[in-house]
């Protein structure tokens, strides 16, 4: 019955101050940020009053306001804890725990875990394939849009801002597109250059389109999701089909297989949505963590499949 009525009271507080999350429509969260930030806070709610914060907070630019949030949240949070409450988000995310300042530590280590394999799988594909090819180029490139896609995930997760955000989604979507773009390189490798230039102009605007809509406009977190979600699919359908339609002739397309299976079973966790384990492990952070290991069947397939064409050039 207690439960029940908690339940009715946080739907009440929803509905009264609208685009609020859960955690902070509560009046007791609102009323200690109120008073900390003005006891702690210069009107602009970003310094200090006096010096009285860890100075690693002030590396990653928290705000005094920030500071007083994430104060109060805690106290909050534990109280719902020891009345086996559900524990709610506060400004759209559910409260985690910083180290050293970062936001969303485990996040960010499985961030850079991913930047680091793509890293070392590519220095792999270096050392494999010492001779030059049109598809050699396009894997470096690859390479680089991912290593900035995954160094900008670990900085958002880090420190969220509106510039982070920005950077992390647009980054997100390059990796993403780029994808699309490598498969539809190999598909077209044999086809003549008009159609080959076509298909990247297309998918050039695509990412310009995105990229802009993104910058001058309030942010769609739908728009964003859907849009990645297709060109994934999408890619994801043209890396089956190739692997399926050459897989006697071309056996290392058994990689991308591998591959889309790994991320399509990694993305399952995206579906999930609860409260950090430890306050630091979320199911967006475990995501991170199970994309890491399908590196390797990318990049296998990069060397395999270069090995190939090599092949064929030489026959």
């Amino acid at each position: 019955m207690t439960q029940f009525l908690f339940v009715l009271t946080i739907l009440a507080l929803t509905y009264v101050f609208g685009h609020c999350s859960l955690g902070d429509s509560f009046p007791s969260y609102r009323n200690c940020v109120l008073e900390c930030s003005q006891k702690r806070c210069d009107k602009d709610g970003i310094r200090y009053k006096r010096s009285c914060c860890l100075v690693v907070l002030e590396v990653f630019k928290w705000k005094c306001s920030e500071n007083c949030k994430y104060d109060c949240m805690w106290p909050m949070v534990e109280g719902l804890v020891e009345r086996d409450w559900p524990v709610p988000q506060f400004h759209g995310k559910w409260p985690f725990k910083r180290l050293l300042g970062l936001q969303e530590p485990a996040s960010v280590a499985f961030s850079l875990l991913n930047l680091f394999t793509n890293l070392i799988m590519f220095n792999r594909f270096k050392e494999q394939i010492r001779f030059t090819l049109p598809s050699c180029n396009i894997w470096s490139l690859y390479t680089l849009v991912s290593a900035n896609c995954w160094f900008w995930s670990a900085v958002f997760h880090g420190r969220d801002t509106m510039f982070t955000e920005l950077m992390d989604y647009i980054s997100a979507y390059a990796m993403v597109l780029f994808a699309f773009y490598t498969i539809g390189h190999r598909i077209l490798l044999y086809s003549n250059q008009i159609v080959k230039n076509t298909f990247m102009i297309i998918c050039s605007l695509a990412f310009i389109y995105h990229s802009l809509y993104l910058l001058t406009t309030e942010y769609d977190y739908k728009y964003n999701m859907t849009t990645n979600l297709l060109v994934g699919a999408v890619t994801g359908t043209a890396m089956l089909i190739w692997a399926v339609l050459n897989r006697r002739r071309m056996g290392h397309g058994k990689y991308l297989i591998f591959y889309v299976l790994g991320m399509t079973l990694a993305s399952l966790l995206e579906l999930a949505d609860f409260p950090p384990l430890l306050w630091t492990f979320d199911a967006h952070s475990l995501w991170h963590l199970a994309t890491a290991p399908n590196a390797y069947f990318m990049y296998k397939f990069a060397i395999e499949d270069c090995k190939h064409q090599r092949r064929m050039l030489l026959k």
